[in-house]
């Protein structure tokens, strides 16, 4: 039996990341993914998300023990501060989201990461929530992200995968970009 060498390069498996795109390129099925969330209000401005199974490379995987997000807002936002608000959850995906996207390209170009920090801020006018003005957007104004990379690759190096995780990034293209929400009311049985 013969034994495939695994190469790793900053903690991604290389050998599977290419083994995984060539499988794609021979089935684009085992490219269809989806993610699901479960949430329920807790109280106030508190709510928790489970997040558990979802279906992916053709098949449904059940976590062994699922993630719980505990929600809630700040004092001044009316909540009791037991955990991130959605909006900072926003911004805690979008940077994981690119920085996975980041080192991910990184190693697949041989390019090795010693450390990557980011900051990431955006604003919000919350008359836009409270619809005291029909031209104010609820949402982020605008997203900030600043990367801090450690590494002995050229500057224009790290600018170029900076830009390619942000242009390949599941939830960076989600929140840029159109994305429809559909909302619907099913009914408890009493």
């Amino acid at each position: 039996m013969k034994t495939q060498t695994q190469t790793i390069v900053n903690g991604v498996n290389i050998t599977q990341l290419f083994e995984t795109i060539d499988s794609i390129k021979e089935n684009k099925k085992i490219a269809k993914f989806n993610f699901r969330a479960k949430n329920k209000w807790i109280d106030g401005t508190e709510n928790h998300t489970t997040v558990s199974d979802y279906y992916g490379a053709c098949q449904t995987h059940s976590r062994s023990k699922p993630h719980v997000f505990v929600k809630d807002e700040p004092p001044v936002l009316l909540g009791s501060d037991s955990g991130a608000n959605p909006v900072e959850y926003l911004l805690a995906g979008l940077a994981g989201c690119i920085t996975t996207s980041l080192v991910a390209y990184a190693s697949a170009k041989g390019v090795k990461i010693d450390s990557i920090e980011s900051t990431l801020e955006g604003d919000i006018d919350l008359q836009g929530l409270f619809q005291l003005g029909n031209d104010v957007n609820p949402g982020y104004q605008g997203i900030n992200i600043s990367f801090k990379i450690k590494s002995d690759a050229s500057e224009e190096t790290l600018q170029e995968l900076i830009e390619l995780a942000k242009k390949v990034s599941p939830v960076a293209n989600t929140i840029s970009r159109p994305t429809s929400v559909n909302v619907r009311l099913v009914k408890e049985m009493i």
